[in-house]
């Protein structure tokens, strides 16, 4: 049984850092029941990771890909991506919507239609007309 060193490891990853992250991805998926790819020899799951990343028995890019994915809290999908600039609907709150105007102004806060706007200068700003009764409502 040959020792695996950490100087073995170096030669396929550079970082020490992240030789102890894919070595611990590389556990993880032996202990979950990927398949050995050297002779394991009856040897600890840690040193078999080691010794199957120092062999370039697995792939380091598969296994950075994995231990990234491990980490995040959801997995984006291939076919939709978002704009993290679009807020929809569902991400905004609108602590008056559906209650009337003369509800909202009943707990003092000042109602102005849309076509009333001004903005910091004192100008008005015409937005067209918009008449509606409810805030927030369609």
């Amino acid at each position: 049984m040959a020792r695996i060193t950490v100087e073995d490891c170096e030669k396929v990853v550079n970082n020490r850092f992240d030789l102890v992250v894919l070595a611990a991805q590389r556990t993880r998926q032996i202990l979950a029941g990927d398949a050995v790819t050297i002779d394991a020899d009856d040897e600890k799951k840690p040193v078999i990771a080691l010794r199957e990343i120092a062999a370039r028995a697995v792939s380091v890019d598969d296994l950075k890909e994995a231990a990234i994915n491990s980490f995040r809290s959801f997995l984006p999908s291939e076919d939709e991506e978002e704009d993290p600039y679009d807020i929809s609907e569902e991400d905004t709150y609108n602590p008056y919507e559906g209650l009337s105007v003369k509800a909202i102004e009943k707990e003092g806060v000042q109602v102005v239609s849309e076509n009333e706007i001004e903005n910091s200068d004192g100008d008005r700003i015409d937005l067209g007309d918009s008449d509606s009764s409810e805030v927030g409502g369609e």
